[in-house]
């Protein structure tokens, strides 16, 4: 079987972007004068909650469970979201933010054989735009045939929703593609969906154990930072290319 497209998660897997997410919630609680510190073990648990407004509920649920009945906790939690993003926004414009080992280099070589590339991320579409234009600094068109960002669907991952709406708009079928994550719950994203998947953790997920997973690697590597084997029945060697992905799907 030939490989028809890579889908990539975005936040910790094309970038490590996930120490700028948690200080721009612990600045938007600030604003909202909240006692609220999301110290990296807290954040670490929250990663698994798929979108930003749902960590927001999920996390309200233990430190402030009376405002549950409040009528217009919707409107609330928007208007605290909405203040993180403009203060991830500022975060990203000043950082120096750079593709992890590898990911670009694949991009590349998956472009010059003709496979379909996709973005699927939890994250909503100001962020992930926010982060390819302004932090990347690429014209997404020149790299992803389709973006699925966090807005598409109803359902976050892990509820496998947003890989299945990709797959639907790219026409494919899920045996012929391979997803890339970086947390356990883009993995069961992913294998819900019935694709393959290749792990690289991120700063946050490193300790994680991921069940499932077809190869686990510290990144997708490149020539001078060749990527090393965590777990997995698939060698490498260095970096994870064309060759191996149509292996693994064929596996």
């Amino acid at each position: 079987m030939l490989l028809s497209a890579v889908f990539f998660d975005v936040d910790g897997t094309i970038a490590e972007t996930e120490e700028l997410h948690r200080r721009s919630f612990n600045e938007s609680f600030k604003e909202f004068n909240l006692d609220w510190f999301w110290d990296k073990p807290i954040y670490k648990e929250l990663i698994n909650i798929g979108g930003g407004k749902e960590r927001i509920e999920h996390y309200m649920k233990r430190a402030w469970p009376e405002m549950l009945e409040y009528k217009n906790l919707t409107k609330y939690i928007d208007s605290i979201h909405k203040v993180k993003n403009e203060i991830y926004e500022d975060y990203i414009n000043e950082s120096n933010l750079e593709f992890r080992p590898g990911v670009l280099r694949l991009i590349k070589e998956l472009k010059k054989n003709n496979i379909r590339i996709a973005l699927v991320s939890s994250s909503s579409e100001i962020n992930v735009n926010n982060l390819l234009n302004k932090g990347l600094k690429i014209k997404p068109k020149d790299y992803f045939d389709i973006i699925a960002h966090g807005d598409r669907t109803k359902n976050k991952k892990p509820s496998p929703e947003i890989y299945e709406w990709t797959l639907e708009k790219l026409k494919l079928s899920s045996q012929s593609c391979i997803a890339i994550e970086d947390s356990p719950r883009g993995l069961e994203s992913a294998l819900a969906a019935n694709i393959k998947v290749i792990v690289t953790p991120s700063d946050l997920t490193q300790d994680e154990k991921f069940e499932g997973a077809d190869l686990i690697v510290s990144s997708l590597g490149e020539r001078g930072k060749p990527c090393k084997v965590i777990r997995g029945r698939f060698e490498t060697s260095g970096f994870i290319d064309l060759n191996l992905l149509t292996k693994i799907i064929n596996s």
